[in-house]
């Protein structure tokens, strides 16, 4: 049995740059660029890393809300099948072209037709960062959590009845707050109602794009609850998409660590946080204040900005900001190594760090 719910390979998203008279293609800006990742099912992934890093544009790829240049992802599929595709890929033979081509249509989701994408949206669903942007502020709360069954014309009024009062009331919201508009709850409640929705088609996958970032401290802890207790209600995928360290600490199991485009560092959270090998995740971890004003624990201070995605630098990306950067890392792509049980990291020198 396949415990594998998404699996991609080398996937790629850039987006084109024009310029000139003409508006010609001149370079592309590498959002994502070649990972490799999975994501079992019942698991929350943690996707962390600074802004402008490809975080969200990884999880809107996955969920083909954004076309993907290249790559291959496979959504809730046999893996034997899969590591048949990608041999043969691998294999680059002409005479598999065809097989290759007709396997892809049928399992990779990249080669989906819109029919298909249509009957596979209802497994995945998003909850975005800002409730007050994310909900329409002209609907009333009851039609934006039904809105997703409606366009996928899964049950009768009745039934879609049935579901909205079970949805809402999982969520810790009853009948009064149903014929509301959005702006008459608080940010706390208007993300229920964001999760809500998202919940109403019994989704496999919820792609969390940081879910808490716009509330307060208190509410973000209440949101964070629900989403864990829902998780395990409904055994719930979730990549959670943050830059707050200690959030992800507390509800994932696994983090993926991206620097510009890349996934530099990849392991279960607390083998990360106790552990980290990858200079990028070690001063991300030194920048969690520490509660107290007498405590001494040492800043790992990154030195000059993010490069440039359009013209990324060759070698490691990480080395113009790396204190242990040598010839080699200016070179060479360092590729993702094990370093022990699920922990994996590309870093030419992790071993001397």
């Amino acid at each position: 049995m396949n415990d594998t719910l998404i699996d991609i390979r080398g996937l790629k998203k850039y987006y084109p740059v024009k310029g000139g008279l003409f508006r010609k293609h001149v370079a592309d800006v590498k959002a994502v660029d070649d990972i490799n990742l999975s994501i079992k099912k019942g698991e929350c992934l943690g996707l962390v890393g600074e802004s402008g890093c490809g975080k969200t544009t990884l999880g809107k790829t996955l969920l083909n809300i954004h076309k993907a240049t290249e790559g291959r992802i496979y959504f809730d599929q046999d893996k034997n099948e899969v590591d048949e595709l990608e041999k043969m890929i691998a294999a680059g033979n002409a005479e598999d072209t065809s097989k290759i081509k007709k396997t892809r249509t049928r399992i990779d989701m990249t080669q989906y037709s819109k029919k298909a994408i249509s009957e596979i949206r209802r497994r995945m669903q998003i909850v975005f960062q800002d409730p007050t942007d994310s909900l329409d502020p002209r609907m009333l709360v009851k039609k934006i959590v039904a809105e997703p069954l409606e366009c996928q014309k899964l049950l009768n009024s009745e039934e879609i009845q049935v579901r909205l009062h079970q949805i809402m009331e999982t969520v810790g919201l009853s009948k009064q707050h149903y014929n509301r508009y959005p702006h008459e709850f608080s940010g706390g409640q208007r993300q229920r109602i964001a999760v809500a929705r998202a919940l109403t088609t019994h989704p496999d996958l919820i792609l969390m794009d940081e879910p808490t970032s716009a509330l307060d401290v208190s509410v973000q802890s209440q949101i964070l609850n629900l989403l864990k207790g829902l998780q395990k209600q409904f055994n719930l995928t979730y990549i959670f998409v943050t830059h707050h360290l200690l959030v992800v600490k507390f509800i994932s199991d696994r983090i993926a660590v991206m620097y510009l485009g890349k996934i530099v560092e990849i392991g279960e959270t607390k083998t990360v946080f106790e552990n980290a090998k990858h200079p990028y995740t070690k001063a991300l971890l030194s920048a969690i204040p520490v509660p107290d004003p007498e405590s001494e624990k040492e800043r790992i201070v990154l030195e000059g900005d993010v490069p440039n995605p359009i013209d990324p630098p060759s070698g490691c990306r990480f080395h113009p900001r790396c204190q242990y950067a040598t010839d080699i890392c200016k070179k060479e792509l360092p590729v993702m190594e094990n370093v022990g049980g699920d922990h994996s990291v590309a870093c030419h020198r992790w071993k001397e760090i």
